[in-house]
């Protein structure tokens, strides 16, 4: 699968490992966290991480916290709460993919938006 870059600022990847080495937010996911990566240029102030199960339901939220440039951050799937806050178990719940939100220091925003492997 061929992966698309779709403006400046909205990268969609064929997955985790599959992403556009140059799109400014990056994640890889494990058993038991999701890692961010912030290869913008300039800190993230603000964000929101989501997982978005297959389906109907809810997405999983998780904020994403202040993020220097090149920095990586380990966020743990038991912080992620769905709709009427029920947390996020894996194994229990499929998850389609992981779509990040973020803004940058001088207010540049980022959307990240790929399949969850």
């Amino acid at each position: 699968m061929a992966c698309i870059v779709l403006g400046a600022l909205i990268a969609t990847g064929c997955g985790a490992s599959a992403q556009d080495p140059k799109a400014a937010v990056g994640f890889t996911t494990s058993p038991t966290y999701i890692t961010i990566e912030n290869r913008s240029g300039n800190a993230l102030a603000e964000g929101l991480i989501e997982l978005v199960p297959s389906g109907v339901l809810a997405p999983y939220r998780r904020e994403l916290p202040r993020l220097e440039s090149g920095a990586k951050r380990d966020v743990p799937y038991d912080l992620f709460s769905g709709a009427g806050g029920a947390r996020f178990r894996p194994g229990v719940t499929r998850i389609k993919s992981v779509r990040i939100t973020a803004k940058d220091v001088s207010g540049k925003t980022y959307k990240v938006e790929a399949p969850f492997n």
